[in-house]
């Protein structure tokens, strides 16, 4: 295999240390990630699935930089930071690098140039990356026109995102490889560097403040506004960094909890969390903790301006009263926040009813709905914060989402078990009796 590909005019094969200027932040950083692909494949695989490509023990994957093509204006705007070519048995797919470091955005003209540059040349994709997030790979920050994407596939990915997969892999131990687990290793503690200019989410995107004024004037949201997408694009990416703070939290990996049909699907779940904030006014999301005693339910309601994190626990069958019930469920929580509220789910159709956690310390029995003598099958223990003005800030809503999660694991997730009848016990065995005498009496 030739070392460049004939299409590249001039072009330097990625290095780990890469000799440029320090003042070369994007390059730097750009070199460094181009090299560890061919070098970590359990890493190569996470990244270019996005892009829909399947690395396997036969692919083959050369990074470049410092490239120049065929068609090619003099000066900087134009030449691409790297060119990745991924060969795999008879097939290659080969892909035209762009990054931006710190504040500097992806600019659309320049992504357009780069398009074009790449159907001259029959290079299949532009790839993009910056602090920017997207709601998925195949959407971009920069806007260009669909007749320029006929031939050639457009990808962007957050550097939040690449150390966001990093950690995971880490979390995980995926990589067995004791060099390649080293590297990895290091391009993290190299990537959570302030110097290197990638920033993690830190706020909502541009249109949030926006819709929340829309729910407050309008009080109902459409599927086609372009804020409502944006919101549950940015939802996405912070969750997704969200759980990466549970699992250094709680020091294993935390998983977020997605359905089914939707994981292995973007598209479909970036529309079905559209439909939803759109039919509900709210945002969600779910982590599944390792030996937690439910699944960490997270809710950010635009209507209310509130914020709550919560679990929910099957209400223990050998306690017969709602009292007996409530006070079970109170001996795992040892502090009494008043931002603490227990919900009761109750058989039939009787509605939830709601009190806060210092009441019921009180009176347990509070919880008890008038039209039903029934006890609760299933309890909510939920941390509700009112965030008020916080709540519209792009900023303050990450600050308080990410304050509040971790907050309620310690208050409460952390002390809930789930309650399991208790194991049979053993059949007490019947006394036996001697058969009836059937001698005679004898004689008087």
């Amino acid at each position: 295999m030739a070392d460049r590909p004939d299409f590249l005019l001039r072009g330097d094969r990625a290095r780990l240390f890469p000799s440029l200027a320090d003042t070369s932040r994007e390059g730097r950083i750009t070199s460094i990630f181009l090299a560890l692909l061919p070098q970590i494949p359990h890493l190569a695989q996470e990244i270019f699935a996005t892009a829909g490509l399947r690395i396997g023990q036969r692919a083959h994957i050369d990074c470049f930089t410092e490239i120049v093509l065929p068609g090619q204006e003099d000066g900087p705007q134009d030449r691409p930071d790297g060119l990745i070519r991924i060969a795999t048995g008879r097939t290659e797919w080969t892909a035209l690098v762009e990054a931006k470091i710190g504040k500097a955005k992806i600019d659309s003209e320049q992504v357009q140039r780069y398009v074009r540059l790449a159907r001259q040349n029959g290079i299949d994709a532009v790839i993009t990356i910056s602090n920017e997030f997207v709601a998925r790979a195949d959407h971009s920050p920069a806007a260009v026109p669909k007749t320029l994407l006929r031939k050639t596939d457009l990808f962007h990915w957050s550097w939040t995102w690449i150390a966001t997969e990093c950690e995971i892999l880490a979390l995980q131990k995926a990589v067995d490889d004791p060099e390649q687990a080293f590297l990895l290793r290091e391009f993290l503690t190299f990537l959570s560097h302030p110097g290197t200019g990638v920033e993690r989410v830190t706020q909502m995107g541009p249109h949030w403040k926006d819709l929340i004024q829309k729910v407050s004037h309008q009080g109902s949201l459409t599927r086609s506004l372009p804020e409502v997408e944006e919101a549950v694009g940015s939802w996405f990416e912070e969750i997704r960094d969200l759980t990466l703070q549970l699992s250094r939290h709680v020091g294993q990996s935390v998983d977020t909890v997605i359905e089914r049909k939707l994981k292995d699907d973007p598209i479909a779940r970036l529309k079905a969390g559209i439909a939803d904030l759109a039919e509900s006014q709210c945002l969600t999301a779910s982590f599944r903790i390792p030996d937690a005693a439910a699944n960490l339910d997270v809710t950010a309601d635009l209507a209310r301006k509130t914020l709550s994190a919560g679990m929910r626990l099957k209400a223990p069958g050998d306690r017969k009263s709602t009292k007996a019930r409530v006070n079970w469920l109170l001996r795992m929580i040892r502090e009494d926040d008043p931002r603490l509220w227990v919900r009761a789910h109750w058989p039939g159709r009787t509605p939830p009813t709601a009190q806060q956690l210092t009441l019921l310390r009180a009176r347990p029995e509070a919880l008890q709905p008038d039209t039903s003598d029934a006890a609760p099958h299933m309890f909510e223990v939920i941390l509700l914060e009112e965030c008020a003005k916080r709540f519209a800030g792009r900023r303050t809503f990450i600050e308080d989402l990410e304050r509040i999660v971790p907050e309620f694991y310690n208050i409460v997730g952390q002390n809930l078990r789930d309650w399991r009848p208790a194991p049979p016990k053993p059949v007490a065995k019947q006394e036996e009796f001697p058969e009836e005498s059937t001698a005679p009496e004898p004689e008087t």
